[in-house]
C-alpha cells in the first residue's frame, strides 16, 4: 500500500489527501495484524514529497526528493524488507514528528503559523 508522509503530518491545503493518506496507513496497520501468522505480507510505503507533476511546481520543487534518490533508496529498502514500513531517510522527519514531541513544529514548518 502506498500512503503518504502526509499520513503522519498533514498539509492543510491538501486536507482530503492528507485525510485518506491516514486512513490507508491506518487501514494498513490493520491488515497486517488480521493477516499476521498466514502467507501474506502487508507492507506500507509512505513517500516524502518527491519532485513529480502530482502537484503544480512539485517537479521543480527543491525541497522535495529527486525521483530518481527516491526509487533507488526505495528500491534498497524493499529488498531488504526489514521493515513492513518503507519509509526513505527524508520522511522520517514527519513520520517520527509525534514521538519526538516535535508535531506541531513540523506542522507549523508544513503549513506556516497561523
Amino acid at each position: 500500500m502506498t500512503s503518504s508522509g502526509l499520513a503522519f503530518v498533514p498539509l492543510a491545503i491538501t486536507p482530503t489527501y492528507s485525510a485518506t493518506k491516514a486512513a490507508l496507513r491506518s487501514y494498513t496497520q490493520s491488515l497486517r495484524h488480521l493477516l499476521k501468522g498466514s502467507t501474506v505480507e502487508v507492507l506500507e510505503l509512505a513517500p516524502p514529497a518527491v519532485q513529480t507533476d502530482l502537484m503544480p511546481c512539485s517537479a521543480t520543487n527543491p525541497n522535495s526528493m529527486p525521483l530518481g534518490a527516491f526509487i533507488a533508496e526505495t528500491m534498497g529498502l524493499l529488498q531488504a524488507a526489514e521493515n513492513p514500513e518503507i519509509l526513505v531517510e527524508r520522511v522520517k522527519f514527519p513520520s517520527n514528528a509525534e514521538r519526538d514531541g516535535r508535531y506541531d513544529a513540523v506542522f507549523g514548518m508544513l503549513n506556516g503559523s497561523h
